[in-house]
Parts: structure tokens; sequence; C-alpha cells
């Protein structure tokens, strides 16, 4: 029959033969299940709508030890020079390609031949959190920052979301994009514990306490000035290193397994740089957990929890995608291929679609709301593009959107641009000719 052990019976060296080992498979079994990763219930699905699962606060204190040797106890952009940088072509942002690369970058870009491009302000920055953990391969971030003020808080949260979540540190490389008219003058100084004190599992909770340090006169310039969307996107997709780009907004979150799936489809395809693969994007009620498969978003868009994105905003913005043919095309294999070619395209048509790195850039002339990605999307069409519907992937916005929700400034940018896309309009024309 076996002893009770006493610990005041064991050797001194006993003692401290059990203790290292105990620490050593501590980490190692920390390591393994990453601290950084959902939980396992429901295989790796979120069980809550913006952010995955995480382990409790004491998981900082793991990756703050293991962050020594990835060089995450330095906050991002330390040491660089903001006399540096390039312009864009009309010298109103101040451009930072590679400001912070993913330590895994350059592997993953020459792994997967497709790399995710999206951009952000500070306020949805989050995002990437849900966004990294259901994207396996490269994802090259744009992100833009007004004043010293912002950019200090851009440093600490972008430094936080490195050094709790590791899909985030391994895969994501920042860009950063700064205004002529409020360029900062110097980095402040930011230290560990300005980003460490925060808990890694309260992600969009530590991104609203920081924005209350935001300062007021930077909050009134961020809405009487037009975001560059365009700009970020086109810096966004020049530091995506593969053959194929996936151009996103920061807060469109691909399905589970998103990258692998598409990767397989990719290689699979004959070269012809005039065809673009649209992926459905659908609204969803903030209420449920994140679909985990094409049969499970259509169960809630059957129940009213999810729906087409803008359709009750804008339904133009992606009625020719044709959701209803999507949803009845239904296959019991998850291999990635074409439901359906768009055979109505309509104007003000704007899928989010992944395609060869050799499409239009983004015309840098609408800045803000309106006319941004559409205008984009229409030189595709005159010069003579294909729109190839992909299933069963597809992405996710979070939230059912309405007309209420919209704020004024908004219209008045959109009435702006709509100026624009008459000249747009005819260059694109004579372009084609």
């Amino acid at each position: 029959m076996f002893q009770t052990c006493r610990l005041w019976n064991l050797s001194i060296a006993s003692v401290l033969a059990l203790t290292l080992s105990n620490v050593f498979l501590t980490v190692r079994l920390l390591h393994s299940g990453d601290c950084n990763q959902y939980s396992s219930a429901d295989e790796g699905v979120s069980m809550v709508p913006r952010a995955p699962v995480l382990t409790p606060a004491t998981c900082l204190e793991y990756v703050l030890a293991e962050s020594l040797a990835n060089s995450t106890d330095k906050a991002v952009f330390s040491g660089l020079d903001l006399r540096l940088g390039r312009w864009d072509t009309r010298r109103l942002y101040k451009i930072f390609d590679f400001a912070v690369v993913g330590e895994r970058y350059p592997e993953l870009s020459g792994t997967y031949s497709v790399c995710l491009g999206t951009q952000s302000s500070l306020e949805k920055i989050y995002s990437l959190v849900q966004v990294s953990h259901h994207w396996s391969g490269p994802i090259s971030a744009a992100i833009f920052a007004a004043g010293n003020d912002e950019l200090y808080l851009v440093q600490i949260y972008l430094s936080y979301l490195r050094a709790c979540f590791r899909p985030i540190r391994e895969r994501v490389s920042f860009h950063l994009v700064l205004p002529r008219e409020r360029a900062p003058t110097h980095l402040k100084s930011v230290h560990v514990s300005d980003y460490t004190r925060f808990d890694c599992a309260k992600p969009e909770a530590t991104l609203n306490e920081l924005l209350k340090q935001r300062k007021p006169d930077t909050s009134k310039w961020r809405i009487k000035n037009p975001y560059p969307q365009n700009h970020l996107r086109n810096v966004a997709r020049k530091g995506c290193q593969g053959s194929y780009v996936f151009l996103t907004d920061v807060d469109i979150v691909p399905s589970v397994s998103f990258a692998e799936q598409l990767d397989k489809f990719l290689r699979k395809q004959k070269p012809h740089h005039l065809t673009a693969f649209v992926v459905p994007t659908y609204e969803l009620d903030e209420r449920v957990r994140f679909p985990r498969n094409k049969t499970d978003l259509i169960r809630l868009a059957n129940k009213g929890l999810a729906r087409p994105f803008h359709h009750k905003v804008f339904i133009y913005n992606q009625f020719a995608t044709n959701f209803s043919r999507w949803q009845a095309d239904v296959s019991e294999s998850d291999e990635t291929r074409v439901s359906h070619n768009v055979t109505n395209f309509e104007f003000l048509y704007e899928p989010f679609y992944v395609a060869p790195d050799t499409v239009p850039p983004h015309d840098e002339r609408f800045l803000g709301y309106g006319y941004t990605r559409n205008t984009q999307v229409y030189e595709m069409f005159v010069a003579g593009y294909q729109f190839q519907v992909l299933t069963p992937l597809f992405t996710v916005h979070w939230g059912l959107q309405n007309k209420k929700s919209r704020p004024a400034w908004r219209e008045r940018q959109n009435n702006v641009n709509r100026k624009y896309f008459e000249v747009f309009k005819r260059e694109v024309h004579v372009d084609s000719l």
C-alpha cells in the first residue's frame, strides 16, 4: 500500500528537484495550451460575440515571461524616426511601411499564396483579436493615428495586443499612417507597465479605457476630417507579399479555418488575372455566437439573426452576390469551390473579394465614407473582371445595422465623394476605350 508523502519528510535536494520539475511542467503546459487561444468549448469557435474566450488575467504573467524571448518587452514603434517615412502622392499623409513586423510574417508569406490586407483606426483595432484567431496566414494591417496623443494610445494598445495574443504577435505586420496636418512631432516613451497592467481577457474593454485618454480636440478633428480609407487599403495591400490579396476592413471577421481552405482552392486555380473571388458577407446579431460553418450561418439567417451585409442600410452594396442562390447551394463537403458567377452586376456593388495583386488600386481622391470601395470594383468591372462567388467560405460583421445608427457626418462625406465620382466615371470609361 502506498504511503502518504509529506513534504517535510523530503530532503532539500528532493524538494528542489520537485519544484523545478513542476515549474518546467507548468511552463510546458501553458506553452502547448497557449493562453491566447479559444477555450476548448465548441472546437475553437468563440462563445462570445467580439472576442475569443480567454483564460484569466494570470495568463499575462506567463506571456510577459515568454515575451523576453519574443521582443514584446519593448513597445511597438520603439526607435521609429518620425522624420522619415514616405508621403502619399498629394503629401497629405506620411506612411511608415512595416513599422512592426510579425514574428512569423516572412515565413507565413512564403507558405500561403494569399495575404489578408486590412485597415483600421484606433477605435476598431480590437477586432484583430478574432480576425487573427480565424485567419492563420499573414495579415498586413494599416493603422491610422492623428496627433501625439492618439499615436501614444496606438502604441500602448498594439503593444498590449502583441503581448497578450500570439496570433497577432506572429501573423500581423503593422503599417502606420499619419496625417500631415496633425503629424506627431515625437514618440512619447511607453514603458512595459503601461500596457501590461491590462487584462488579456478584455481587449475591447481595454481599448475603451484607453480611448477615454484621447484629447477632446483630437476627437473633434477626427469627426471633422475624413478618414483616409483608400490610402490605408493601398498601404495594407502594398504590405502583402503573396500572389493573392484578400482586402477587408478590420471588423470583417473570416469564417473559421478560412485561410487554409482558401489557400487549397487558390493553388488549384489556373492563373487568370481578370477573376475576382467574392466572399459573401453577413451581419450577425450580437447576441449569438459566431457560426461554426455555412450551415450554422444559414440557420441563423432563417431565424433573422443574420442577414446580408448592409441589407437595411443600402441593399445594392452586396445585392449582386445573390445571397439566396448562395444559401441554396448546400453541400456536405467543406472544400472551397465556386458557387456561381455574378451575372447581375449593378453599379455601387462593393463585395469583399480575393484577387491577384494586379487589380486597380483604390482611388485616393475619395476620402471618408461613400464611393471608396465601389468605385474600385466598378473599375474592375469595366476592365472585364469576372466576379465568382465562393462557398462555403463567408465573413461576418457584428451587429445588425440600420440607417438610424449612421451619424450625419457620414452622409455629408458621401455627398462630397459623389461629386468626385462623376469625374472618376468619365475617366474610367475613357481608359476602357
